[in-house]
């Protein structure tokens, strides 16, 4: 089993590696493009209009989801300490199981679960989203390829 995580581990390493490289290259593209060639109806024009819309999605999803598990975090510091004081208050001889405890201990079930869900619904959509951003690159280089390449024929033609 420590073989597996060992070898897995390498390569989530280099998956986000990837990931980070393309959104940061695809930042490098927004940042350097001007406003006259951004309100453009050209074809690399739309495809910059894309990739800035699609970079904004992916902002504001990982903001979303901070804002979400910070809350879940603060909820679970609030039923968490809840419990603690529950103990403390109750009888040393009384019953282990409480009504209340129990309450208190299904919420942080409940807390968790849904944390755990979120962390897919989020992976997911960020997945998503960078399958989008790579494809808008990939389209992009193509086009610049292209571009370039014709231009260098109507040099040498010259």
């Amino acid at each position: 089993m420590t073989q597996l995580s060992n070898y897995s581990e390498p390569l989530m390493r280099q998956y986000r590696t990837i990931t980070q490289d393309l959104e940061a290259e695809a930042r490098d593209l927004v940042r350097n493009m001007k406003i006259r060639q951004y309100s453009g109806l050209s074809i690399t024009s739309l495809l910059k209009q894309d990739i800035t819309l699609t970079l904004e999605q992916i902002d504001r999803l990982r903001d979303l989801q901070e804002r979400q598990l910070r809350s879940l975090c603060r909820t679970e510091c609030y039923v968490d300490t809840e419990l603690m004081q529950m103990e403390e208050r109750t009888p040393r001889y009384s019953p282990y199981r409480f009504p209340e405890r129990d309450k208190l201990q299904k919420r942080l079930f409940a807390i968790e679960a849904e944390r755990r869900k979120r962390a897919v619904m989020y992976e997911d959509r960020l997945q998503g989203l960078q399958n989008k951003l790579l494809s808008l690159m990939q389209k992009h280089k193509q086009l610049d390829v292209r571009s370039n390449s014709k231009n260098l024929e109507a040099y040498v033609q010259r």
